[in-house]
């Protein structure tokens, strides 16, 4: 999904304030996923045509950029000290992240991270404001909730990427122990938006970000839906460099 087909939100370029590299707005009149996009556990059209892209990941130039290590405050799963820092850019509105989570994700999880090979750095890049609601009311939760409700709004993308997403998502929030009156204050809490859209212009700055998902593995960016081949690939390859 990429943030230039997006329509200009006049509200939100005053908020980011930084030239309007990326603004959000609803995609269409209902927020669904723009054509070409997957709904959560079908194949993407990235991925059916991953061999033919592939080639598009520069190996030999990795950006050496200080936002390509973990970084404080960042969400990561897996041994902190593992060798091979693997960084996802995603959207929770994005129907090709919600994809690589159902499809590629589990097999990524068994064989490099729970394994201590890979540790995984989630980063925020809402592409529509449902997006930047969720991303708000996630990182209201409990840090042990996170995962669990991550999986769930990709999930059900369906039910609350909508032009009225505030109700959908507080009753989502509700069933993670967040009440109307939490719910509301945290969406409306400006420094955390200003946060979230701080760190997702950060990471256009860095690494030319400018859709979802994208990877950034040792400083190595790979834009898109993958397969898990793709993947495996690449972090073999960086897992026999001396680190």
């Amino acid at each position: 999904m990429s943030v230039n087909k997006l329509l200009i939100g006049v509200a939100l370029l005053a908020l980011i304030g930084v030239g309007g590299a990326y603004l959000w707005s609803m995609n269409g009149s209902a927020g669904q996923p723009s054509a070409g996009q997957p709904s959560a556990g079908q194949p993407s059209a990235t991925q059916q045509a991953d061999s033919g892209a592939e080639a598009t990941i520069d190996l030999a130039k990795p950006i050496d950029d200080p936002l390509a290590k973990v970084q404080e405050g960042d969400i990561l799963l897996g041994d902190p000290d593992a060798p091979v820092t693997m960084i996802e850019y995603f959207s929770y509105s994005c129907g090709h992240c919600a994809n690589f989570h159902a499809q590629t994700f589990p097999e990524l999880k068994k064989t490099y991270i729970d394994t201590g090979k890979v540790k995984l750095v989630m980063r925020d890049f809402p592409l529509n404001r449902p997006a930047l609601e969720a991303a708000l009311m996630i990182h209201c939760l409990s840090p042990m909730a996170y995962w669990g409700m991550t999986e769930h709004l990709f999930k059900t993308q369906e039910q609350w990427v909508v032009e009225q997403s505030l109700p959908p998502l507080g009753a989502i929030a509700k069933t993670a122990g967040l009440d109307d009156a939490a719910f509301q204050a945290c969406v409306g809490d400006t420094a955390k938006r200003d946060g979230v859209i701080a760190g997702a212009e950060a990471g256009t700055k860095a690494f030319g970000i400018d859709s979802t998902p994208t990877f950034v593995i040792d400083g190595i960016v790979v834009k898109g839906d993958r397969s898990f081949a793709t993947f495996q690939k690449i972090l073999d390859g960086q897992l026999a460099v001396p680190h």
